[in-house]
């Protein structure tokens, strides 16, 4: 079932093992749902997952079902899951793959029911046919996803693999939501199931559903990370015959920002163009290419046409997303958005949660912003504007498209290898909890004066027989300083400012609160005391922005900072650590976090 080989299937393998897992006899969830951001490879998970419970050959029968539009109805949709259902149940008992996508009539599959099953099948096909007959599309939906729990009651076990659940909103028919009735059919089936789908369709969906969340567990796909989008670049160029280097290989994972769809896509075009991925230049007039024309353009032509089929409200909806995404914070009202596409109420309101799911804007109270993480998506939103709002030629759009990637190219990489660079600041103030640290760690120019020149035990005995100690807070939450504050990011990288919420002492009353704003200095020698105002000010910049009331801000410069800075910090009671101080206090935070840890884990090991 799958479309690559397991061993080009790469970043997901602790997701095939939690679905895999289900199948295990002493599993504690029966259900799962795959909540997917857009085009992450959802599909080719379950496909994985199919084929390695069809070759484990288990008690289990693997069944996977995906919606697509192409069924155009849900009586339609209906009756293509039952003959799928029964089909690949043939297939798994006979042992035979290729039964899994033979063209069999009900006739030869009747032929084909093993003995066992021979009894149920007969008559669940035998009432089929007769509600088909009787015309009644509500029944005859629910007849066929009865499939499972008829199985199941029957002894057969069929494990039921459901993808594309959100394709279940746009079919015709039979005044029901088929999404539900796919999840309240699975729920009730009695047998281990698996819902996957675009996550914030899903969400809602199971919210709607009658004691959904209390049937299933969930697991979030993302993107890949930079490493398996590197490695998943090499691997389909490999494949592919494609040549690459470090430089355009790491280019690819970062443009399309690990996303499986476009990482395919653009290895796939090189293939069949015969291009030679070896310089910024041939990557980008490829990446163009298929921004203009290629899979990537079909890709969100279609997703554009599925939320407006009518071309003049998609031009419109094509003007205000690229405008809207255009202002300082890429919000507007809902009484904005309709007046601009000037369409009915129903409609508009359709849209819109098309948008919302497709995660190309979101929805929030009374507002909608625009606008995507996708890189991807707002170059092919910028050329699709020029193209047919702005009316611009289209070799002129493919000439400046091409030269934005290029130049961009450049910046794109650096700013990939400052963020490998980065100090992890946001993930070190995550671990805050209340753990006592030598006060030296927050102050350089303390630290430079008494430790400077230490070896590394030396150094450790110093810290350990320190009496000023700093207590730090419990942090509760963490995220980046453009989270909050998202003008910030003309000055700095996202991983390298955080803001950090958390209380004093543990105790959680207004006098304790407290907020840890820190960023990370880029400078090869100690900073000096212009650039430490400058920071100092950018972030209380920050806190005035977001009313935060009582802060504390943390510089971190690798080198350090110069006296005049060290004063400047003191004066402004704030920190400032180097590099070296960072990591040392990262040592202690990861200790003190271990000494907490093991009781709890004794005491879970000895309950168990």
């Amino acid at each position: 079932m799958g479309r690559i080989t397991p061993d080009e299937f790469v970043g997901r393998r602790d997701a095939l093992a939690e679905v895999v897992r289900l199948a295990a006899p002493d599993a504690h969830e029966r259900g799962l749902l795959l909540l997917a951001a857009p085009s992450v490879g959802v599909s080719e998970l379950l496909r994985q997952a199919y084929d390695e419970l069809f070759r484990e050959r288990g008690l289990l029968i693997p069944i996977y079902f995906a919606l697509t539009p192409n069924d155009r109805t849900a009586v339609v949709t209906a009756d293509h899951f039952l003959q799928t259902f029964l089909q690949q149940l043939v297939s798994f008992r006979r042992q035979d793959e290729t039964l899994s996508n033979a063209s069999l009539s009900t006739a030869d599959l009747m032929e084909l029911v093993p003995p066992a099953d021979y009894e149920w099948v007969e008559r669940l096909v035998e009432v089929v046919e007769r509600v088909r007959a009787e015309d009644d599309p509500r029944a005859f939906i629910r007849l066929c996803l009865s499939a499972p729990q008829r199985a199941a009651s029957s002894g057969a076990k069929p494990f039921v693999l459901v993808d594309g659940i959100q394709f279940a909103e746009q079919l015709n028919g039979a005044s029901l939501s088929l999404g539900t009735e796919f999840a309240q059919a699975l729920m009730h089936s009695g047998a281990p199931y698996v819902l996957a789908g675009l996550r914030r369709h899903l969400l809602d969906l199971m919210h709607n559903a009658r004691n959904g969340n209390d049937f299933a567990g969930s697991l979030r796909l993302e993107g890949l990370s930079d490493e398996d989008a590197r490695t998943m670049v090499e691997r389909l160029a490999r494949r592919d015959e494609v040549s690459i280097n470090d430089q355009t290989r790491d280019l690819i994972a970062q443009q399309t920002r690990g996303n499986p769809l476009y990482i395919t896509s653009l290895l796939r075009a090189a293939r069949e163009r015969n291009v030679a991925l070896t310089s910024f230049r041939n990557c980008q007039q490829l990446y163009v290419d298929e921004l203009m024309g290629g899979r990537i353009n079909r890709h969100f032509s279609s997703i554009l046409e599925e939320i407006a089929p009518q071309a003049n409200t998609r031009r419109s909806l094509v003007r205000i997303l690229y405008e809207s995404a255009q202002n300082e914070n890429g919000r507007a009202t809902i009484d904005v958005w309709r007046k601009r596409l000037n369409i009915e109420p129903e409609q508009f309101q359709k849209i819109m949660r098309k948008l919302h799911v497709h995660e190309l804007a979101s929805l929030s109270a009374n507002f909608i912003e625009a606008g995507s993480d996708s890189l991807v998506w707002s170059d092919y939103l910028r050329a699709r504007y020029r193209l047919e709002v702005e009316a611009s030629p289209r070799a002129l759009v493919v000439a400046e498209t091409l030269s934005e990637t290029l130049k961009r190219a450049p910046q794109t990489m650096a700013r990939h290898y400052r963020r490998e660079a980065a100090l992890g600041l946001r993930e070190l103030m995550e671990r805050f909890n209340c753990q006592r640290v030598p006060a030296s760690l927050f102050h350089y120019d303390r630290f430079s004066r008494t430790h400077k020149g230490m070896t590394g035990d030396e150094l450790t005995t110093a810290l350990d027989a320190e009496t000023d100690l700093v207590r730090l807070p419990q942090v509760i939450h963490a995220a980046s300083c453009a989270s909050f504050y998202p003008p910030i990011e003309q000055s700095c990288d996202e991983e390298r400012c955080a803001v950090a919420h958390g209380f004093d002492a543990g105790q959680y009353v207004d006098a304790n609160e407290v907020v840890w704003i820190a960023a990370e200095i880029e400078s090869k020698l100690e900073a000096g005391r212009g650039v430490t105002e400058i920071w100092c000010d950018r972030l209380m910049q920050v806190a005035r922005a977001c009313g935060f009331n009582r802060v504390r801000l943390w510089l971190v410069s690798p080198e350090g900072f110069s006296t005049d800075a060290s004063e400047l910090l003191n004066e402004r009671e704030a920190y400032g650590s180097s590099r070296q101080q960072l990591e040392l206090l990262t040592q202690r935070i990861n200790a003190a976090s271990a000494a907490m840890a093991a009781p709890i884990e004794k005491f879970i090991s000895d309950f168990v």
